[in-house]
């Protein structure tokens, strides 16, 4: 039997769950109209000592017990490595509520969570007993493949206010239990974080979506993800921390490629976003590996293939050629004609279309 403490987030462990609520008051002139307002959900992670940690999030509500009032913030299923979400806010969903006080945030999701180790050792494992030992109504109820979780009195949405509030997954609480084994477990521990309790959530915030419009004399262009469109400023990134990243986007709008933007924040009333950072996603297989140079073929949609430069890259995992492999790509060498990677996850072994690491559209 295995047992360790481990660093996992968003519905894992070591993590937080952010969420934002700015609100607008769509009434006028007595009409009777209920007022609205706007919820943007977030999750975030504070470290992991795993390099894959994959969770799926089905629903979010937001409910109010006096009144009855309901409303579901996110309602498809959201994919999470969460080990990649140090320090950064990664919005999940936004969605129009009615502009009500509510009292309980109430999350659904799969039991299921892929775990890999520091070592590139891989686990299926399931969530099982909430740890409570200040006895806490929030409790951990899991049904069949599906688990649900009702945090009180954290969520008030106001009007012409902007509203925080977390759900901090608590690090020291988390356990593994038989890891490597069919009956690999997780427990966890939730408590909700707002007010004063935000002073030390420094962070940048993100978005993942698909580029379009892309126009590289301005250095704008539009991210769409859902119903959200936002209009994305980069003319702040240098050549020098990003080069060739006009080539880039390029490449993410013409082959549909995810696109994640970082900022330090989100201006969702005039639905901009300045840039401090952008990566592109792209999963495939590896070929024509070329160790003394740092270089091989990343062979992605439909047999399409971008040359690939991982020098400078963060690898975890060993690359190799004919395993599947995901990239995040910060810029292009118009020299050499290479892609750059910033960021290289290897799975262990040659997996096949059908393996539950690939093509999962991960938020982060």
């Amino acid at each position: 039997m295995r047992r360790g403490r481990v660093a996992i987030s968003c519905v894992i462990g070591a993590a937080l769950l952010v969420v934002s609520a700015f609100v607008f008051n769509s009434c006028s002139g007595g009409n009777g109209r209920t007022s609205s307002g706007t919820v943007a959900l977030y999750a975030t992670d504070n470290m992991s000592n795993h390099k894959q940690v994959i969770a799926t999030i089905n629903k979010v509500t937001v409910e109010s017990t006096g009144s009855g009032a309901t409303c579901e913030v996110l309602t498809t299923p959201v994919t999470i490595n969460i080990a990649n979400l140090s320090n950064v806010l990664q919005l999940l969903n936004v969605a129009d509520c009615p502009a009500v006080p509510y009292n309980r945030l109430h999350i659904e999701f799969n039991r299921s969570v892929e775990l890999m180790d520091s070592a590139g050792n891989e686990s299926s494992c399931s969530f099982t007993s909430y740890k409570d030992e200040d006895n806490h109504v929030n409790r951990l109820q899991c049904n069949g493949d599906t688990c649900t979780l009702d945090i009180n009195g954290a969520v008030n949405v106001l009007i012409n206010q902007y509203n925080k509030v977390a759900l901090d997954f608590r690090l020291k609480d988390f356990d593994v239990d038989h890891f490597g084994t069919a009956s690999c477990s997780v427990t966890m521990k939730v408590s909700p974080l707002h007010g004063k309790e935000f002073g030390h959530l420094d962070r940048f915030e993100g978005i993942t979506g698909l580029v379009t419009n892309l126009t590289t004399s301005t250095r704008t262009f539009t991210l769409s993800k859902d119903h959200l469109a936002l209009d994305v400023l980069y003319s702040g990134i240098t050549s020098s921390r990003q080069p060739g990243l006009d080539d880039l986007l390029l490449r993410a709008q013409q082959d549909g490629l995810r696109t994640a933007v970082t900022a330090s924040a989100i201006d969702f009333s005039t639905k901009t976003i300045e840039a401090s950072k952008i990566l592109v996603k792209v999963e495939g297989l590896v070929s024509n590996l070329t160790t003394s140079t740092n270089t091989f073929t990343l062979t992605y949609r439909e047999g399409k293939t971008m040359p690939i430069d991982y020098g400078n890259a963060a690898v975890k995992g060993t690359v190799a050629n004919g395993a599947w492999t995901e990239v995040k790509l910060y810029g292009h060498d118009s020299a050499s004609s290479n892609f750059l990677a910033a960021i290289i996850e290897a799975e262990t072994g040659c997996k096949g279309p059908g393996d539950r690491w690939r093509e999962r559209h991960t938020e982060d």
